[in-house]
């Protein structure tokens, strides 16, 4: 029984080293992923600033040639003024050079408002550039290391898979069902036996399956947790000979 007792220990240690593995080859994808996001979220936040940066540089040019057209309108209607004759005409003159500037003063305003938003957003995109550069580079690092991660696990797994098949083959097939099953169910497989208690659910152990551990007369399960049953000296002794 002790020889059975360090097959599962082996197959255990086996098991956890490729759920590790499994876990990482899950996992380091999922980061992969989170980083390309991070990294597409900060670029279309530059780029949707871009945007509305052109949109205002738009307006600012609308609003310029609108005032540009205003002045000559101004500047060729005053100059029309010499040459008015009527007082009537005189009036109506005035009053479209009165409105124009009124335009232009409105025009002015808006033109002011679009200057304070482009300085704003200009300074948003100064930011987010530092932003999404900084990420770029240090997330790009990052997605190639765990990729150069991801290869050294995908090589290590299929020798740890044949180790494992190995060992298991050293088991008898009802003892290496049982050993799945708990598995499933507790994930480790192994507890150890002391003072009549159970360590890996502290649950207590009847005396006489507890003697039958100490005897090694044959593999003891848990009646609680079902996990195989061992005692210190086991291993102990299967180390010094191992």
């Amino acid at each position: 029984m002790r020889d059975q007792i360090l097959v599962l220990d082996t197959l255990q240690k086996i098991d956890m080293e490729l759920s590790q593995l499994e876990k990482n080859l899950k996992e380091y994808p999922e980061k992969i992923s989170n980083y390309e996001s991070e990294i597409e979220s900060s670029r279309k936040k530059l780029e949707d600033s871009k945007k509305i940066k052109e949109e205002i540089l738009k307006n600012k040019a609308r609003i310029e040639l609108d005032m540009a057209q205003n002045e000559e309108t101004i500047k060729h209607s005053e100059q029309k003024l010499f040459e008015i004759k009527t007082h009537k005409e005189y009036e109506a003159l005035q009053k479209q050079i009165a409105e124009s500037k009124r335009n232009n003063a409105e025009l002015e305003e808006s033109l002011l408002e679009e200057m304070e938003k482009l300085e704003g957003v200009e300074a948003i995109i100064t930011k987010e550039e530092e932003d999404f550069g900084n990420k770029e580079n240090d997330y790009s690092a990052k997605i190639a290391d765990f990729k150069e991660k991801i290869e050294e696990l995908k090589i290590q797994y299929q020798p740890k898979t044949e180790e494992k098949k190995k060992i298991a083959s050293g088991l008898d097939r009802d003892i290496l069902s049982v050993y799945e099953r708990v598995k499933k169910r507790n994930g480790y497989v192994l507890a150890l036996a002391k003072n009549e208690i159970c360590t890996g659910c502290n649950m207590n152990i009847p005396p006489q399956l507890f003697n039958e551990v100490l005897t090694l007369s044959r593999l003891i399960q848990c009646p609680n947790c079902l996990k195989f049953l061992y005692t210190e000296d086991e291993l102990k002794s299967e180390a010094k000979t191992g």
